[in-house]
């Protein structure tokens, strides 16, 4: 979407306005959530249209950094948020849940290490290596006495895991380590915007259901951190994030022209590459289905809530898996 543009409502159609032409326009059915990076601009019409209909809006700076969102009021039974604070003095529950999700994720990165070997050398070590460095965390995480220890298991079988990125990525893509904010190469500037992109995703269906996104089980509570919402994004980042960039990169869907470097921040996708990016990303969206991985994931995690039963949460998150292992 073009920078200056305004979003209008004509009767049942979302229109983009930029100046005094209409470069898009798109019926309300069809949209279920909105991104918007930079200056673009609603009218009140179609804010009341978007809350209306329960269309989720997100807002990012041009360099993709979340700023917030605007979302109608959840109709979600109440129950629910209720359950999730009854817990919170329960800390083996909370470790039993951790501990599950944890095992998930590692699963799932090992996962990609072992789907993204095909094609590189079935004789690399390093990466078998990893794949069974990764196979005893996974034991480990399920023994784990407490959320602290879970949480070194996790932090090494990251670093075990991203270790190995540099084998899997074409030449362009050098990836040396995995860096955060800022991002040192462009790899690391993509997951981070897929990791933003996904963690909007997850929040906004997670306030939807009713639970409160503050209170996690995993992450620690921070004044302003959305705890919950990490916790559940933590299971989609391999397989939903990460196998789908190294295949893009592999592909040469995404390159390394379509990034820049900022001395003072980093590296950000361009104009034109953030948009190519997101267009990719919205078939993928539709392709993986991950709102319907989304939705089964949360009603067992509202089912543990409800009941007080760790096994509805590790039924779901066994079944999303079983779908793409």
């Amino acid at each position: 979407m073009e920078q200056g543009a305004l979003l209008k409502k004509s009767g049942e159609r979302l229109l983009v306005v930029l100046g005094k032409e209409i470069i898009a326009e798109k019926h309300f059915r069809d949209i279920t959530r909105v991104l918007l990076f930079g200056n673009i601009q609603m009218t009140t019409q179609v804010v009341h249209k978007f809350l209306q209909l329960g269309i989720h809006v997100a807002y990012f700076t041009m360099n993709g950094s979340y700023r917030g969102q605007l979302s109608s009021v959840s109709s979600a039974s109440v129950y629910t948020k209720m359950a999730q604070i009854s817990h919170w003095s329960n800390k083996q529950f909370l470790l039993a849940l951790a501990r599950q999700l944890v095992m998930a994720k590692i699963q799932g990165q090992r996962y990609v290490l072992q789907k993204r070997r095909r094609g590189i050398s079935t004789k690399n070590e390093r990466l078998q290596e990893a794949c069974n460095q990764l196979e005893k965390a996974i034991q480990q995480a399920g023994a784990a006495p407490s959320t602290a220890v879970l949480r070194g298991i996790e932090g090494n079988a990251a670093r075990v895991y991203f270790s190995i990125w540099d084998e899997l990525l074409p030449k362009e893509f050098p990836f040396e380590k995995r860096s955060r904010r800022p991002a040192h190469n462009g790899m690391n500037s993509a997951l981070n915007f897929s990791y933003t992109l996904l963690l909007n995703e997850v929040n906004s269906m997670l306030e939807l259901y009713g639970f409160d996104v503050m209170l996690g089980f995993y992450h620690s509570i921070r004044y302003g951190r959305i705890s919950l919402s990490l916790d559940v994004m933590e299971l989609f980042r391999p397989l939903f994030i990460d196998q789908w960039l190294l295949s893009l990169a592999r592909q040469k869907q995404i390159q390394a022209k379509d990034f820049y470097w900022d001395e003072q921040s980093g590296m950000y996708f361009t104009s034109e590459g953030r948009k190519k990016f997101l267009t990719l990303y919205e078939q993928w969206h539709k392709e993986y289905e991950l709102r319907t991985k989304l939705e089964r994931v949360l009603t067992g995690l509202e089912r543990t809530m409800l009941k007080g039963d760790v096994d509805a949460f590790r039924d779901a998150t066994e079944e999303v898996l079983s779908h793409l292992l």
